[in-house]
């Protein structure tokens, strides 16, 4: 069973507009950033299944992950 791996923010900006992606499970959240073309620093935060985890978490089957992008401004 594969994962949901979603994207918001302008993060969707650097896959071209898509803002959600079914992936392979065993793959660390950070690998998952890169195959997709997205630096691992500019992402905020991770939430798998609405639990806070770490780029270095490993993608099981089934999980929801959501990424969120750093948010600059003055």
């Amino acid at each position: 069973m594969p994962a949901i791996f979603r994207l918001s923010g302008s993060l969707k900006d650097v896959v071209g507009g898509k803002d959600e992606y079914v992936v392979e499970a065993g793959h660390t959240v950070r690998e998952q950033l890169l195959a997709l073309g997205i630096v691992p620093e500019t992402v905020a935060m991770v939430s798998v299944n609405g639990a806070m985890e770490t780029k270095d978490y490993v993608i099981q089957d089934g999980d929801t992950v959501r990424v969120l992008a750093v948010v600059g401004g003055g």
